[in-house]
């Protein structure tokens, strides 16, 4: 890392974090500016049990929890549109910006007998100075700059109301505004977010922009800022940040593919995503599987090894060289940290190192050097591809060769020897050039069964393919392995065959031929996974398929869009027997890598910036 890079990224740092947006993960109607921390909180008051809702978030699954659907959210926060229903009242909230002035419009369209109070709870947010007070009809708040709050409608006076500091409340009984700077009617602030909805456009019945508008949302609905390191992170689902995660979680391949989703956007943040991440790699030398505010890193294990293809992929589309400077030593790192620790002969291992957690936490309990762990270092956390293979505990490793793993490391290699030849360290580049070589050819030699006319894993302990097969088995195509006769018959025979993993719903993880509790029965397997389709089509392309490629689009514009039309959700996996994605509780509604689907789509069409040359 160079003193420009560090420059460079501190200035992309201090220009995100600025102006009103939905910073606070903790509730979706909750605006803060910043530098600020100077935070605005929308909630209601109920009066059918007394309650209030304080904050709103997508995903939660208790009792009488909201309903929450999010619209669209412009990048820089200029304009934000949700709805949420609680307890019998429904609100729509739009927001816009009036030069450096944030203002807000509350429509309720569903109320109770009684209608519902809207409280503005005004503050300064993560213990920041600053003093707030109220004065009648206004609220002041006084830290960095003096801002000032004001309502559309009478103040009503509840001391019940349960906000903690200076708020307003306004009776819902018809559209009422809120906004900053100078007293507004709700006529003007109308005008302004209608101005601002305006001028970010809205999708209709195009479906191209459809996708674009669910790539643009996933990412700017979930860009928080992270107050413990003053810094702005995209996650992958604001609910997943709060809780046990304690306030953020940095999970390793979704940052980088969150990366090239956020690139359409413009390089600031895709940038975070990857150096972010990257910042996180752990003493051993490799990017953990997850990183959380509680102080918690997966120091026994990692996450497949997508990082330089973001990397290389964001350096085409903006050129900036110190992105390069500032990310290959982790990348290298962590490449030479999966030969030191996970290899088994000329391929790769997944495995489980064994570690005492400085910060213990339930989430380590079923995975530290177990063969859970071992499998979620593939990404495919638990899924039934790996049942029949054992954990071997005195090397740490799961008794395969995982063909995934191997295919992704190769192409890791491939792509970072290409870097090191840009950044003119020739050795290096022939380093990994090696590496590559010993790889693929154990890879396509070992790997290949050809009875079944697939790649599939091997077993360490037996010499034997493993049992099962999953989508992983096209992974090789990224690899540059399988082309020709190979690639013809693992198209034909397994990707769009009936009993393989064609069918309307695309792609499942495993065979449609196994049973269905082995399909639908645990968390991965057998639904459909945004970054399997992406990896799996980009090896498609790859290999020459485009005819099967173009299928693999159509299937996964056919999958996000169901959902999308119907709810405005975009989820981290969906069902491959019916699309839906809301019978599985752990299928977060908004998930950003559930967008990778509508990114395939906007590259099959021309009309993505993401297009490796390789390709």
């Amino acid at each position: 890392m160079t003193q420009n890079s560090e420059t460079a990224y501190a200035e992309i740092q201090a220009s995100l974090a600025r102006g009103w947006n939905t910073w606070d993960t903790r509730s979706v109607l909750t605006h803060v500016l910043l530098p600020d921390a100077l935070g605005i909180s929308l909630g209601l008051k109920e009066y059918y049990r007394g309650t209030s809702l304080r904050t709103a978030q997508i995903g939660r699954r208790v009792e009488g929890a909201e309903t929450v659907t999010l619209g669209r959210h412009a990048m820089d926060g200029r304009y934000t549109e949700t709805t949420v229903t609680w307890a019998g009242i429904t609100i729509r909230v739009q927001t816009a910006h009036d030069g450096e002035d944030l203002v807000a419009l509350v429509t309720p369209t569903a109320n109770q007998q009684r209608s519902a109070l809207l409280t503005v709870a005004v503050g300064y947010l993560w213990n920041r100075p600053g003093s707030v007070s109220r004065d009648g009809e206004r609220i002041t708040a006084s830290g960095g700059r003096t801002v000032e709050v004001f309502g559309t409608a009478p103040h009503v006076d509840d001391p019940y109301a349960d906000i903690d500091g200076p708020y307003l409340a306004m009776e819902l009984n018809s559209t009422v505004g809120v906004g900053t700077g100078r007293p507004r009617d709700v006529r003007e602030i109308a005008a302004i977010v209608a101005r601002a909805s305006a001028e970010i456009g809205e999708a209709g019945t195009d479906e191209l922009a459809r996708h674009r508008e669910i790539v643009r949302d996933a990412i700017s609905w979930n860009t928080v800022y992270d107050p413990s390191r003053s810094r702005v992170l995209t996650t992958v689902s604001r609910l997943w940040n709060v809780g046990k995660r304690g306030g953020y979680a940095l999970f390793c391949w979704d940052q980088f593919f969150n990366a090239l989703l956020a690139a359409g956007a413009g390089k600031e943040i895709a940038y975070i995503n990857v150096v972010e991440m990257l910042r996180a790699l752990t003493p051993e030398g490799f990017v953990p599987n997850v990183e959380q505010g509680t102080g918690r890193r997966t120091f026994d294990g990692s996450q497949p090894p997508v990082g330089s293809l973001a990397v290389r992929e964001l350096y085409r589309i903006f050129g900036d060289r110190w992105f390069l400077e500032e990310t290959f030593d982790a990348l290298l790192s962590w490449n030479r940290w999966w030969w030191r620790v996970r290899r088994d002969g000329d391929l790769l291992c997944v495995g489980s190192t064994y570690f005492d957690p400085e910060f213990p936490s339930p989430q380590d309990i079923p995975r530290v050097h177990q063969h859970f762990g071992a499998t979620c270092e593939t990404g495919w956390d638990g899924h039934p591809v790996f049942e029949d293979v054992p954990f071997d505990a005195a090397k740490s490793l799961l008794a395969a060769h995982d063909v995934g793993m191997n295919s992704l490391y190769a192409l890791d290699c491939e792509v970072l020897a290409g870097i090191a030849e840009l950044l003119g360290d020739e050795a290096v580049a022939a380093e990994l050039r090696e590496r590559h070589a010993v790889v693929t050819a154990a890879l396509d030699a070992s790997l290949w069964d050809e009875e079944s006319g697939i790649y599939r894993s091997r077993r360490t302990d037996t010499g034997l393919f493993t049992e099962r097969l999953s989508t992983m088995s096209f992974y090789p195509f990224l690899a540059g392995l399988g082309t020709g006769d190979r690639a013809k018959r693992m198209v034909s025979e397994h990707l769009l065959a009936d009993d393989g993993f064609g069918g309307e719903w695309i792609l499942p993880t495993s065979p449609r031929r196994e049973p269905l509790d082995l399909r639908e029965g645990t968390y991965w397997a057998g639904r459909a996974w945004p970054p399997v389709n992406f990896l799996v089509y980009l090896g498609l392309l790859r290999a020459g398929e485009r005819s099967a490629a173009r299928w693999l689009a159509d299937g996964s514009s056919r999958l996000v869009l169901k959902e999308w039309n119907e709810k405005r959700h975009v989820h981290e996996n969906y069902s491959s027997l019916h699309g839906g994605a809301c019978d599985k509780p752990n299928s977060e509604p908004f998930q950003t890598w559930g967008a990778l689907l509508s990114l395939i789509v906007l590259m099959d069409r021309g009309e993505a910036d993401f297009f490796p040359d390789w390709v």
